[in-house]
């Protein structure tokens, strides 16, 4: 009698077999032929890290920490890992570090994006990562970062820290895109210096359904750096995001705008945001704008403006309100249905085709919404 087992099939969809360029296509992956350095890393291994340009490095950062020893003092300076009780967990069962290491050498000019990708392919799935970045005085970079689940991975925990050097007059624009599993736990921790003179414009873009992502983060700014971060952010039922974030007007005539906008449709959001102008001259700007397309979510934003000395100008705006209702019989007035309708409004609410998101993930970012509305996701 044979009682060999009958070999396992896994499920498409699941595990490490699953990952392909139609997957990274969906936060943002560019062909390596049009990228200066790529960075993939699958559940608790790199997969593939590779420079096309010879002013880029990039390795994992267990190996980054040994060829550097200065890369000591930098991790952990920006974020405390015993200041979250999640954060000091995960860093405690970490025995190597795990994330990646990249560094874009002074005055180099990149005419190809970095591009870094974190996937989970594994269900129910703990990951932990650490990425540091450095940009060289007087760089100029573009940058896409993505996280991303198989097609069938709907539980699991992943926790980031990300710390970012930017030094003197560098040149920074960075689109980071999120498409997490459905009942997923993330926790995301990030921290920025931006050095005198530096100038750093980013866009987030996360509208898929999750069960929970709190991200937090803390950005300091220098003498005569800015600062600009756009974020999109879309919450179906089921779904609870909530984010913190500092910004810290340090040096003298640094400036800063923080725009947020947000849609829940059942889901919930909280945006709390503090702007602290503590040099001479520093002007600051916090927008949250949120719509509400369905009466069960809820969007609670909470700015606020700390100003530390006579000269500093900061200001806020905010604002939460229903999907208007004229709008929307006007629109189903030309043949749309309602969902129709309401997705059309949803996509020209959070800008959809802001000029700064490439235009390869502007469809992408669209069919997301769609079908997180429709509770595909």
């Amino acid at each position: 009698m044979n009682t060999k087992p009958a070999p396992v099939t896994p499920v498409t969809g699941l595990g490490h077999t699953s990952v392909n360029p139609d997957l990274l296509k969906t936060v943002g992956y560019v062909p390596e032929t049009e990228s200066s350095a790529t960075s993939i890393l699958v559940d608790h291994h790199v997969e593939h890290m590779v420079t096309h340009d010879g002013q880029v490095e990039i390795m994992p950062l267990a190996d980054a920490l040994v060829t550097y020893p200065w890369l000591q003092e930098l991790m952990f300076s920006l974020i405390d890992p015993t200041s979250d009780e999640v954060l000091r967990r995960a860093f405690e069962s970490t025995r190597r570090p795990f994330g990646t290491f990249t560094w874009v050498h002074d005055n180099a000019v990149l005419d190809k994006p970095l591009q870094s990708f974190t996937l989970m392919t594994v269900p129910q799935e703990r990951q932990y990562m650490h990425d540091i970045t450095v940009i060289g005085e007087g760089a100029v970079v573009d940058s896409i970062s993505g996280a991303a689940v198989t097609e069938h991975m709907t539980h699991g925990t992943h926790v980031s820290v990300s710390e970012t050097f930017i030094h003197p007059k560098a040149r920074v624009r960075s689109l980071d895109v999120e498409r997490w599993g459905a009942q997923m736990d993330v926790r995301s921790y990030s921290g920025t210096k931006i050095a005198e003179g530096a100038v750093c414009s980013s866009i987030s873009v996360a509208v898929n359904a999750i069960r929970s992502h709190i991200a937090s983060s803390y950005t300091v700014l220098d003498d005569d750096a800015v600062d600009t971060n756009h974020s999109v952010v879309f919450a179906p039922t089921g779904t609870h995001r909530k984010v913190q974030s500092i910004v810290e007007l340090k040096g003298d005539r640094s400036r800063c705008e923080q725009v947020a906008r947000m849609v829940s449709d059942g889901g919930d959001i909280e945006n709390e945001t503090t702007l602290f102008g503590r040099g001479d001259g520093t002007s600051g700007f916090l927008q949250c704008d949120g719509l509400m397309i369905s009466p069960d979510g809820t969007i609670t934003s909470v700015p606020a403006l700390v100003a530390a000395t006579d000269t500093a100008q900061l200001s806020h705006e905010a604002s939460v309100g229903m999907v208007d209702s004229d709008r929307l019989e006007y629109l189903m007035s030309t043949g749309l249905d309602e969902d129709e309708a309401r997705d059309l409004i949803v996509r020209g609410f959070l800008d959809v085709e802001d000029r700064d998101i490439p235009d390869n993930l502007r469809h992408t970012v669209a069919g997301l919404i769609a079908k997180a509305r429709a509770g595909a996701m």
